[in-house]
């Protein structure tokens, strides 16, 4: 009797201790989604008063420095106009020579001199597109971009057929709204830089003025010029930089990111169909899917988020395993064990997967080894108690294609990754180990500490104080990692049919599938031609997510601000 209450009362401990770590944990992520929406609110509140301060402040501007500000008005009205009112001639004719380069620019990309003769010749007998027949690079990507093409091939315009090849008049040539929408995104950040110079052109009308009448010495053209060298030099060097990244990362990524707002058809041919702004059309599509499709896409998302997660947990304690081993100074040849323990990262990631995909396939090596030494049944059984794989197979284990065996298929992967993923955070944490102060330790000998105290209170908050940030930017990669999926598994093994819905039986995911893999089916494996704006839609879900998560948690690393 008294084992039975001892293990009642054991029982009834544990269990208050079970409940009370729940309660703890909802309490924490009650006050995580608060935070967040607070932080979402906080956001918006910020944006809101800022939009109101500066109109109040432009209101108080043209109250208690009307002259000032009629200065700082004409510079709107024409660039440069308020640094010639301020006496100001050569910055003044820097900002007009900005502004001639603009309409030069425009002027001599576009057909206006061409225009009163062709209209009068052949003039439109409903709609005439100016911008699009005659307009120079800026108004006619500035159209393009809000109308994505307005005639395709066989439409009668002004008189005449519609081609799809170059002809005598260019306005006869159909519209490619794929290459209207790219024209467009390049222009209108063009446009935005060139609409930051002419506003930084009025504030500096503007505040030279206060400063003439309160009596303070203006700076020569030479002093501001220098002054501006000098202030913005770091940023000026990075201007060759930065237009690289605006026109091979960022374009890009606008185009994409563009695209799930239309109804783009992926068998759009290059100049005979056009497509149109759908605004959240798709949107609409994919939360309005039946609740079966939802509760898959959670599944899916659910597997992700913990491939993600546990894909850069083991990869980092390895590597951190690995480096305070090899650096204990009970290990001789420290050289040696790294060279060995780096080859794993020094090939090619893409050979490696392949590599490991050939040897858990049907007939790859693992397979034959197994029959060879006569223990595939031992193994079978093995895995079926671990439950990673079902019960009732027969022959060779199917690795990555029988549906029962998902289980199996995802620790394969998370295996494979973590063989190809800490050696970077063991030499990362090497290099931690060895700027860590030795007066430290010293000091923890001397007080008496252990092994596990001083590996608990100095070597792990050092280094995940400096690797932390690196934590979250490997979390992001894996999130994406579309190449651990493709090539490994292919997103297999398969969902029994009974468990897919049907809004999605034409593109199915994998069990390994993430979600960036199961985009790509989507857009490129599905035969579906409308799916192309799906998948946009879905690849800006994933990029709000990541981008949610990763700042947040960078946002509240000390590591990642400091700058000293």
């Amino acid at each position: 009797m008294d084992k039975d209450n001892e293990r009642k009362t054991g029982r009834a401990f544990w269990k208050s201790k079970v409940v009370a770590k729940a309660k703890g944990l909802g309490r924490f992520i009650f006050a995580r989604i608060t935070k967040t929406i607070g932080g979402v609110y906080r956001f918006f509140r910020a944006l809101v008063t800022g939009i109101l301060n500066f109109f109040k402040n432009l209101y108080l501007a043209a109250k208690h420095h009307p002259r000032s500000f009629l200065k700082g008005l004409s510079s709107f009205f024409l660039m440069g106009l308020g640094q010639f009112r301020n006496k100001q001639p050569y910055k003044g004719a820097l900002f007009l020579g900005i502004f001639l380069v603009f309409l030069l620019t425009e002027f001599l990309t576009g057909d206006y001199i061409y225009a009163p003769a062709e209209i009068a010749r052949y003039p439109a007998e409903n709609t005439l597109y100016f911008f699009r027949d005659y307009g120079g690079l800026f108004t006619r990507g500035i159209w393009g971009f809000f109308t994505l093409g307005a005639l395709t091939v066989g439409d009668m315009y002004r008189g005449s057929l519609i081609v799809n090849e170059d002809f005598a008049y260019d306005w006869l040539q159909s519209d490619n709204s794929r290459t209207l929408m790219g024209e467009g995104v390049i222009v209108l950040v063009l446009v935005a830089i060139f609409a930051a110079l002419w506003i930084f052109s009025v504030r500096d009308a503007y505040i030279t003025d206060k400063k003439i009448r309160a009596g303070m010495e203006i700076e020569r053209f030479k002093e501001w010029i220098r002054r501006i060298w000098d202030q913005f030099f770091a940023y000026i060097i990075i201007i060759p930089a930065v237009g690289l990244i605006l026109f091979f990362i960022l374009m890009p990524f606008l185009f994409s990111f563009l695209v799930g707002f239309t109804n783009y058809d992926a068998s759009i041919s290059l100049r005979s169909d056009l497509i149109e702004w759908h605004g959240f059309a798709t949107f609409r599509e994919v939360f309005g899917i039946d609740p079966a499709f939802r509760t898959f896409f959670l599944r899916v998302l659910g597997w992700t988020t913990f491939y993600a997660a546990m894909s850069s947990f083991t990869v980092y304690v390895m590597g951190f395993f690995q480096a305070v081993v090899i650096e204990s100074r009970f290990v001789r040849y420290k050289k040696l064990w790294r060279l060995v323990l780096i080859l794993p990262w020094a090939v090619p990631g893409m050979i490696s997967l392949i590599v490991f995909s050939n040897i858990f396939g049907a007939d790859g090596l693992m397979n034959r080894l197994l029959a060879d030494w006569g223990v595939t049944d031992t193994v079978r059984t093995a895995l079926e108690s671990l439950r990673l794989i079902g019960e009732g197979g027969t022959g060779t284990i199917e690795w990555f294609t029988r549906p029962a065996n998902a289980n199996l298929a995802r620790f394969l992967v998370l295996t494979v990754n973590l063989w190809m993923g800490y050696p970077y955070f063991m030499l990362l944490i090497t290099g931690v180990l060895s700027i860590i102060p030795r007066d430290l330790y010293e000091a923890a000998d001397i007080d008496g500490g252990s092994t596990t105290q001083k590996f608990r209170y100095i070597t792990l908050p050092w280094v995940v104080r400096a690797t932390a940030p690196v934590i979250i930017t490997t979390f992001t990669f894996n999130f994406n990692n579309f190449g651990a999926i493709y090539f490994l598994t292919g997103g297999g093994p398969r969902y029994l049919t009974d468990d897919i819905p049907r809004a999605i039986r034409d593109t199915p995911p994998g069990q390994t599938d993430i979600l960036i893999s199961w985009i790509y089916k989507i857009a490129f494996e599905s035969g579906d031609h409308n799916a192309y704006n799906l998948a946009a839609v879905y690849s800006i879900l994933v990029f709000i997510l990541i981008a949610i998560v990763s700042l947040y948690y960078l946002s509240r690393l000390k590591s990642f601000w400091e700058e000293d």
